[in-house]
């Protein structure tokens, strides 16, 4: 959750954002880890999603230096979308707009997320292409970094946090996923639905939080990472196309 210091920069954010645009404001939300208990302060990014009537390019223009001022106290560049995209988009971002509706918490106006529709087989879909096409990207950067084990170590702990986010909407799909699980919920429900086993992956959630040091041997950890990530893609192809939940 939210430090002290983190509350009264979003405070200052939302100010800033109903004297920029006034009645133009539809929502702004907190989302992502620092609404619930993965974030680290002075370390996790804090996510802000804008919601506009309209954005066109004089919008982002104006929000320009704020966003600058924003970075240097911790949050991340914003989201921002407009009523249309909202309405028109679920069909193609069905696992980043579920991520928000499930873990988002309203600073100002509407709560317009609340009400998203995200399809059972779109999400489905999406899953599917994240993990594979992240699995392949993994693995092209490791042709390309694997001789220099710094890097191979920050590939890997960058990468983990795309495969959580996918496990949860599996776990979703399967309906096993609780609102405001932490990722290690997330490994343990998921594993449990499943029969499965994801021990590197939670060794590395408790590295990337700071609560274990980092083996000594890189390669190994990648070879049994890349394991779990292709049971984590085997699982999901046996997914029903629909979305519908699957037989244990």
């Amino acid at each position: 959750m939210l430090d002290a210091k983190s509350e009264r920069v979003l405070a200052d954010v939302v100010k800033q954002l109903r004297a920029r645009f006034d009645t133009r404001l539809v929502a702004a939300s907190l989302y992502g880890s620092a609404t619930g208990p993965d974030f680290v302060p002075g370390v996790s990014d804090i996510n802000v999603v804008i919601v506009l009537d309209t954005v066109n390019p004089t919008d982002l223009e104006t929000l320009q230096g704020d966003v600058r001022r924003w970075r240097k106290v911790g949050l991340a560049t914003p989201l921002v979308l407009d009523r249309a995209f909202l309405r028109t988009a679920a069909d193609v971002f069905p696992m980043e707009l579920e991520e928000i509706k499930d873990r988002h918490r309203p600073l100002f106006g509407e709560d317009v997320l609340a009400t998203l529709t995200i399809r059972r087989d779109n999400l489905r879909y999406q899953c599917e292409h994240e993990a594979r096409g992240k699995l392949l990207r993994l693995e092209g950067l490791f042709l390309e970094q694997g001789d220099n084990q710094r890097a191979l170590r920050a590939l890997i702990i960058d990468s983990l946090k795309t495969f959580l986010i996918v496990l949860r909407n599996v776990n979703r799909l399967v309906g096993v996923h609780a609102p405001g699980d932490s990722y290690a919920a997330v490994l343990q429900s998921g594993a449990r639905h499943f029969d499965v086993e994801f021990p590197l992956m939670t060794q590395l959630l408790d590295i990337k939080l700071g609560r274990a040091q980092w083996p000594d041997d890189s390669d190994r950890v990648f070879r049994h990472y890349v394991e779990e990530v292709q049971r984590l893609v085997g699982l999901i192809d046996r997914l029903p196309a629909d979305g519908s939940q699957m037989s244990r």
